[in-house]
Order: structure tokens, then C-alpha cells, then sequence
């Protein structure tokens, strides 16, 4: 069953803050992106969501400090079929903030979010708060 989907100027259909929402559930891995010493980055995250906020697990490094540091981000899941030409993106604008609270890491816990890439202990865990959330997907006649 295909959706009628407002349409922005682009052609693409823009997604509704619900369906925003409902995607960033789905999607297993997103992309964070920050500026670190003065340089654009943007590193893969799996990530969960707790109520309207974006959390992931990482270790010492350059995003655990971005969320030292209250730094403003950017976090985007997508899709797409290449056969069919079509796809969606859902970008969230925000602040990264490292969690402090030992009750609220425990809760974050239990959400089973495990980091694909385990080699290393991720034991920090970042929560986007979120300022804004958007999204557009492919539409065709």
C-alpha cells in the first residue's frame, strides 16, 4: 500500500515527524556528524532511541568528547533501492551530551544496544537531544 506524501520543492515526499521517528527505530546504523578540531566528520554509530532522544555506546575518542563538550550534531539514517530508485533520509539536529548518571546508563543497558564493532569497550554512552527532526523519501508518479 503506497502513501500520499507531501511534496517539497525537490519532487521528494516529506516525511511526517511520526514516520521521522518511526525510521530512526528501524534503521540498526547511523551516521554522527560533528566538527572535531576545527575538521567535518562523520562516523558510523548503531544506535537506539530513548523516548524522542538518539543514544549510542562508544569508547574514549572523538565522540565521547563531542558529547564532553555539549558539541551541536547532526545524525542521519536512510535507505534505498537501487533497482527501483527509490529511497528515504531522516536528519536530526542536535546536541550530543554524555550520560552521567550510573541509573540512567543502567536503564540505557537494557535496551541491549550492542556496538557492531567490539573489539573495543564501549562503555560511555552519548544521548542526542534533539532539536529538530526532518525527513524526505523518493516519490514517483
Amino acid at each position: 500500500m503506497t502513501t500520499s506524501l507531501p511534496v517539497d520543492r525537490s519532487g521528494m515526499g516529506v516525511l511526517s515527524p511520526a514516520q521521522c521517528w518511526e525510521r530512526l527505530r528501524a534503521a540498526p546504523v547511523g551516521r554522527l556528524a560533528f566538527v572535531n578540531h576545527d575538521d567535518p566528520v562523520i562516523l558510523p554509530v548503531n544506535h537506539a532511541v530513548d523516548g524522542e532522544t538518539i543514544v549510542f555506546r562508544t569508547a574514549r575518542g572523538s565522540k565521547l568528547l563531542a558529547g564532553d563538550a555539549g558539541v551541536r550534531v547532526a545524525f542521519e539514517v536512510d535507505g534505498f533501492d537501487a533497482g527501483r530508485r527509490t529511497g528515504w533520509s531522516v536528519l536530526v539536529r542536535g546536541t550530543a551530551l554524555t550520560v552521567q548518571d550510573t541509573e540512567t546508563a543502567t536503564r540505557l543497558a537494557r535496551l541491549d544496544l550492542r556496538p557492531w564493532a567490539d573489539l573495543v569497550d564501549r562503555s560511555h554512552w552519548v544521548r542526542i537531544t534533539v532539536h529538530s527532526v526532518s525527513g524526505r523519501e523518493t516519490v514517483h508518479p
